[in-house]
Parts: C-alpha cells; structure tokens; sequence
C-alpha cells in the first residue's frame, strides 16, 4: 500500500507507544470488554427508564441496525479494504489477553506482537470503515440528544476509540474520518426517526 496512510500507520502503531498504552487502549478496542456493561445498561433502561430512557435504547438499537448492520457491513464488502495487521509487514498487534470473561482480565498483561503477514494469507479482515468508531459515535450522537454532558464525555472516549483502533493494529488512520462522520450522521437520523414515532405514536414525556 502506498501514500501517506502507511507511514502515518507507523508512526501510531510503531513509534508513539507506551507500556502503559498497550495495556490501556486495548480495553477501548475490546467489545467483549463492554458487552456485559452494555446488556445491563439496556436491560436497566426497559425496566427503570421510563419513556425517556426507552426512547435512548429505541434510538441506539435503530443506530446499530442502521449504521453497523447495513452501512457499515455493506461498504466493508463493497470496499474490500484489507486491514494493516493482514498486509502491512512490520504491524504490531495489541490485544487483551484471551481468558475470560474478558472484563474480569483487563488487568492482565496484554498482548503485544508483532504479526507475519505471510503466515494466514487466507485470514483477511475488512478494514473500512471501522464499525467500532462508527458505534461509538452514533451512540455519542444519541446521547447528545438526551444529555449533552454525558454524550460530550462519549464523545471524548470516541476519540480515544478511534485512536486505539490504529494502535492496535486493525485500521488504517484513513479508515477513522469517514467512519467517524457516518457514526454522527447514523445517530442524528436515529434520532429523527424515533423523534418523529414519539409524536405520532404518544410516546412523548416522562411517564
């Protein structure tokens, strides 16, 4: 691969490292890190919510189905975009270490390696967009809807997301812009969508 997307590459995932960020951004990376957090979140909100908080998880579970099920899977496929860690020589590789549940071994050492590009030629990924950022901005997006703090403090942690994704090896710095701006505009339709069904289905208020 050519341009400047490579060397960029390097400098994030070659040059600008730390112990301590190979430990730390690894756990933004890791979804299955977050998934116990996020079942209980939605389980808490379709109990306790309210109209409010049902209305947020009505609006990220239309975000994921519109931005990670449609947007995102259909232009990986269309894209074909392979992923740095499949095809860039020299690619360091950062990931939690594999015991689990994996949210009980964040403190575990990480692992830190780099990969041989040759030795899996058939195990390739997809690279653009990233469906991570994507989520975690729609879900930022959504937030910022209900409660401007709260979604300015995901947006931040987007960003850190989006970092960690290149650290880790498994997006190129290209992939982050578009998947960025597809994750905000993915929330705000959400959002409009289940804005307009409140109005017309009398879901609107806090009871």
């Amino acid at each position: 691969m050519t341009g400047p997307d490579p060397a960029l590459f390097d400098l994030i995932n070659r040059e600008w490292t730390s112990p301590f960020l190979d430990h730390f951004l690894p756990v933004f990376s890791s979804f299955a890190v977050w998934k116990p957090v996020m079942i209980a979140t939605a389980i808490g909100l379709v109990i306790f919510g309210k109209r409010t908080g049902r209305r947020f998880l009505l609006c990220v579970i239309l975000g994921l189905l519109l931005g990670d099920g449609l947007i995102s899977q259909g232009l990986k496929h269309l894209v074909n975009r392979p992923r740095p860690r499949d095809v860039h020589v020299g690619t360091i590789v950062r990931s939690l270490s594999p015991e689990k549940p994996r949210i009980l071994h964040v403190f575990d050492p990480p692992i830190v390696k780099e990969v041989d590009v040759a030795a899996a030629p058939g195990k390739r990924g997809r690279s653009f967009p990233s469906s991570h950022v994507l989520n975690v901005f729609m879900l930022a997006t959504v937030v910022l809807h209900f409660h401007r703090v709260a979604g300015s403090v995901i947006l931040l942690a987007g960003l850190v997301v989006a970092w960690s994704r290149v650290y880790c090896g498994a997006h190129w710095p290209g992939d982050l812009p578009v998947s960025i701006l597809l994750g905000i505009v993915v929330g705000v339709v959400a959002c409009s969508i289940v804005s307009r069904l409140s109005i017309r289905f009398g879901w609107t208020g806090e009871g």
